[in-house]
């Protein structure tokens, strides 16, 4: 790697990290937040409710948590410590990226009011954001969980134990919410970086002219476009820019490229393999793969949003 290559993956992997950075701190202090204030007990009531109204939940927590995928691992990590159900967790940790005020407003913006763009990038996100809640949505979190990771935060209130406490105030709690935060971001951050180090060595060693080679061809052109979307690692709120810049792309690989970007990228896929165990988490990587092939396929072949 020559001077001027190693500076542009330098500037590369900087502007991912700094990009993503801030989402996954904002991820880890709400991932703090409810392992600090929120008692044990308090969200296990959700398990009373019917796997369909979890998922249905699930897909459209992130209206009102918005959670980009840079931090949504630790939250959804959190979550299923604190006892909801994964029939929510798992479609909220898949959708949340996307069926969020923020990205749902930059897809607007990015592909100029389009109406069409935004609904079908969140359909297309939503559809096997459920199928996994129905899948996974019985499985007990001891099969989800790795133990390793799930029981080195058992101890987090100190006193190794897993029983419920009382809600703790607002100020004996700040400094326990920083300390779990700083933990948290420390954590997932390694991932964050490997990914983005993947990430600039993709852009700078991929012939960006290979990609011309691709536009014309459906078959060719949505496969191109997830495996891009995977190496790029792009957060969710600046991906629809990208993808605008790629008018030469029919819209299904558009879609493929805003779809299965933020449900798995090289961010999320070792941040998948640390935290869930192998089965589960093969399941949450193909499954979307898969899905969003078919749907992008038969929407092009459809004639759809030609």
């Amino acid at each position: 790697m020559d001077q001027s290559a190693f500076a542009i993956f330098a500037a590369i992997v900087t502007s991912i990290v700094l990009e993503a950075a801030p989402f996954l701190l904002l991820g880890s202090l709400l991932s703090a937040i409810l392992s600090v204030y929120v008692g044990d007990g308090a969200l296990t009531r959700l398990a009373r409710r019917g796997l369909g109204w979890q998922i249905c939940l699930g897909l459209v927590s992130g209206l009102v948590l918005p959670t980009c995928e840079c931090g949504v691992v630790p939250v959804t990590r959190r979550l299923l410590r604190k006892g909801v159900p994964p029939g929510m967790a798992i479609p909220f940790m898949l959708a949340a990226p996307v069926v969020n005020p923020v990205c749902l407003a930059a897809t607007w913006v990015a592909f100029q009011g389009d109406w069409r763009m935004v609904a079908w990038r969140a359909a297309l996100v939503m559809v096997p954001a459920a199928a996994l809640g129905w899948v996974l949505g019985r499985t007990p979190k001891a099969d989800l969980l790795r133990p390793a990771l799930d029981m080195a935060h058992e101890s987090d209130c100190g006193c190794g134990c897993t029983h419920d406490h009382a809600p703790i105030g607002l100020g004996q709690g700040l400094s326990e919410v920083l300390r779990v935060t700083g933990r948290e971001f420390l954590d997932m951050g390694l991932f964050l970086i490997a990914g983005a180090c993947a990430a600039g060595l993709f852009k700078v060693f991929l012939p960006q002219e290979w990609l011309g080679l691709v536009t014309g061809s459906l078959w060719l052109a949505v496969p191109a476009l997830m495996l891009v979307a995977v190496l790029m690692s792009i957060c969710s709120e600046a991906d629809a820019f990208v993808a605008a810049s790629l008018s030469m792309f029919p819209r299904p690989a558009l879609l493929a490229f805003l779809a299965l970007g933020p449900m798995l990228d090289l961010k999320l896929l070792p941040a998948f393999v640390s935290v869930f165990k192998r089965r589960p988490a093969l399941i949450i990587i193909l499954a979307p793969v898969l899905t969003i092939f078919v749907l992008c396929m038969s929407l092009g072949l459809a004639g759809v949003l030609q």
